[in-house]
Parts: structure tokens; C-alpha cells; sequence
């Protein structure tokens, strides 16, 4: 087999993208790669900018596979930032 079109079946399963969703991750300008993230909302975010206390934190959007795995990590992320949100806002 020396590439993907001589396969006589196609591959199935984690490798499919069947569902593609939009993810949130919050990056900075001198980053090579996102500081924080996936989330599932852009409100989620948010908060993991205000996490992140940096002035050039910003929220950008991407086009990625939604599988369990990813679904389950974001939902992690969201939560875990809102909670440190509010007590980041506690301790203003």
C-alpha cells in the first residue's frame, strides 16, 4: 500500500469526520499554538481569558471533529474556567 486511493476500503471510526463542530481556544499573538481551550461556547472563553489575565488574550473560533473525547474535554475546560473565573472576580 503506498497511499490512501490503492486502500480498497475506507477507513472508519475515530479517523472519520463525521460531526465537525466549532470549538473556542483562547491564544495569544506571540503563541505558536493555543494557550487554553477547547471549549464548547464562546462565553466559556471568555472566562478563560479572564483566567489568564493577559492583555493580549483574545478568543478565536476553529472548525474541528467533535467526537466523545473532544466533547468531554471542552465541557471539562468550560467548567473548570468559569470556576476559577469567579474567584478570580472574588479576588478584584
Amino acid at each position: 500500500m503506498t497511499n490512501f486511493k490503492q486502500r480498497p476500503v475506507a477507513l472508519t471510526g475515530s479517523a472519520c469526520l463525521e460531526k465537525v463542530g466549532t470549538l473556542f481556544y483562547v491564544t495569544h499573538p506571540k503563541a505558536s499554538r493555543p494557550l487554553l481551550g477547547p471549549f464548547l461556547s464562546e462565553a466559556d472563553a471568555l472566562h478563560g481569558v479572564t483566567v489568564m489575565r493577559s492583555a493580549g488574550a483574545q478568543v478565536e473560533a476553529r472548525t474541528a471533529p467533535l467526537d466523545d473525547v473532544a466533547r468531554w474535554h471542552a465541557q471539562n475546560n468550560g467548567a473548570i474556567c468559569r470556576a476559577f473565573a469567579q474567584g478570580v472576580a472574588h479576588v478584584r
